[in-house]
């Protein structure tokens, strides 16, 4: 995007200002960016800036709230479209609306949930067979599909690109589910010694509010452990992050020791779903790691996407790297996505929903799309 001329006054300058800040917070994250930089970045002064917006957090929920009108219909192809054009629209909701309130995230976050509920409704007009737990999960299953576009890193022609995410879309509305049963308490694995109980803590208040907003001390008394005892176990704040990512990507790691895709699909579901904390980590705070660990770190989450992606070519070879990515990062971000979402995860057999609806966005069982469309 250019800027427009210093001094000059475009009528539609607060689009440009939503714009750019857009861009600025889906490549260097919210906290890296000031006000001044959306400024300069629209060549305005900061006083011209804050006459359409009071603060930072304001301008973030305008951001989040023009990326996902991208995705404000419920025909597949205009959804697919929709979230093409608007490449950011996965990472401004899942990354970077984190460091909005509560009450404001929720406010933003209505136009998905309402879409979700409609793509429900018309999975269960055109499949009658379907439950209102598996419509749902299947309808949030197609916009994970739809926003895992910001993180497969791949650039296909259009309108080719295009068809191949109202395809995949498409594969997901007609999976067939396995029964859901009726929802059962989650059960607890305790934590082995007080470090391990801090490091769990650490890891779940830093995914429901965010590293920055969460103190060492405030650790501490949520695990129960007060004063400079939490000291003889970790040395900082960072120190307990830095360790929650290297846990959860070791762990990662270890489940690519199997040669078949099948069982790496069906281990990552079921680690995604039992460790969501990390799961949430893994995709919104590795960027405040300072270098090189956050250098290594990346480099780690690609070499494991990379692995899906050789394990899934040797099973289409034809299929080409850059659909088969797209297909990966399908498949990985709808686990995510229902591993993070409370009402999803929480639903009995979702671990074998999740290797059902990766298994079609994979083609594991053959390639194509037949089956019902929306």
């Amino acid at each position: 995007m250019s800027a427009p001329p210093r001094g000059t006054r475009p009528r539609n300058r607060r689009a440009l200002i939503v714009t750019a800040a857009a861009e600025l917070f889906a490549r260097r994250g919210y906290p890296h960016v000031a006000m001044g930089d959306v400024a300069e970045a629209v060549a305005i002064g900061p006083s011209a800036l804050y006459r359409h917006f009071r603060g930072k957090q304001e301008l973030l929920a305008a951001v989040v709230e023009d990326a996902l009108t991208a995705l404000a219909v419920t025909d597949f192809a205009e959804l697919a479209t929709g979230a093409l054009d608007r490449r950011d629209v996965g990472v401004l909701w899942q990354r970077e609306s984190r460091h909005l309130e509560p009450a404001e995230r929720h406010r933003v976050g209505e136009p998905l949930r309402r879409l979700a509920g409609q793509l429900a409704g018309e999975l269960r007009d055109r499949r009658r067979e379907l439950t209102a737990d598996q419509a749902g999960l299947l309808a949030w299953a197609v916009l994970a599909v739809l926003v895992s576009v910001s993180f497969q890193g791949v650039d296909l022609p259009r309108p080719a690109y295009d068809e191949l995410m109202t395809s995949l879309a498409t594969s997901v509305a007609a999976t067939r589910l396995p029964d859901l049963g009726k929802r059962t308490d989650v059960s607890v694995v305790e934590p082995a010694n007080r470090r391990e109980l801090l490091l769990t803590t650490a890891t779940r208040l830093f995914a429901e509010r965010g590293f920055h907003s969460v103190a060492i001390e405030e650790v501490g008394a949520a695990a129960g452990i007060a004063g400079p005892s939490v000291y003889h176990h970790f040395e900082s704040k960072a120190e307990l992050l830095m360790t929650a990512l290297r846990t959860g990507a070791d762990a990662l790691g270890e489940g690519l020791r199997t040669a078949s895709l099948p069982t790496l699909l069906r281990s990552y579901a079921e680690y995604s779903l039992a460790h969501h904390d990390v799961v949430d980590l893994l995709i919104t705070e590795v960027g405040l790691l300072p270098e090189p660990e956050r250098h290594e770190l990346r480099r780690t989450q690609r070499a494991y996407v990379e692995a899906w992606v050789r394990l899934l070519l040797d099973v289409h070879p034809d299929l080409g790297a850059g659909p088969a990515r797209v297909r990966v990062q399908a498949a990985l971000t709808v686990v995510n996505d229902v591993a993070r979402t409370p009402h999803l995860r929480t639903l009995p057999g979702v671990a074998d929903a999740l290797r059902v609806v990766g298994s079609a966005l994979l083609g594991l069982s053959g390639l194509g799309t037949s089956g019902q469309t929306l």
